[in-house]
């Protein structure tokens, strides 16, 4: 009887185990050979966004598709950019498409042929990982 107990328990480990996603990083957009330290915007399965070599201070963040449209929600205490994004806004450099800064959210095109994205005056590529340190 014990081992079919033991058996019992470890299935009931194993089954907890595998219902539990994993988080994982789907997209990575890279900042690198700038004047600055390597920076990433890694874009988690789960809908976070997490800050890595720079932009700390927007941790947490999230991000969501809707079509080409990658929209970004800046998370921190950091005060949202508006007069940068105002100012950018006419130019669409780096896909940007829309910003709402009392949703502080910024709005990029993000499709096959959009070649980088311009997030705070830096431009992130996507990149196959993130050699941030």
């Amino acid at each position: 009887m014990k081992p079919y107990l033991a058996y019992g328990a470890l299935s009931l480990l194993l089954g907890g185990c595998a219902i539990t996603p994993s988080v994982r990083t789907v997209q990575v957009l890279e900042n690198t050979g700038t004047e600055f330290p390597t920076m990433c915007m890694l874009l988690q399965s789960d809908g976070s966004l997490v800050f890595k070599g720079g932009f700390d201070f927007y941790n947490p963040s999230a991000w969501r598709r809707e079509g080409d449209a990658l929209l970004i929600t800046v998370g921190g205490k950091a005060p949202f950019p508006a007069e940068l994004y105002k100012e950018q806004l006419p130019k669409h450099i780096g896909g940007l498409m829309a910003y709402d800064e009392k949703r502080r959210e910024i709005t990029y095109r993000l499709n096959a042929s959009t070649e980088f994205i311009n997030f705070d005056n830096f431009y992130f590529y996507r990149a196959e990982r993130c050699h941030a340190q």
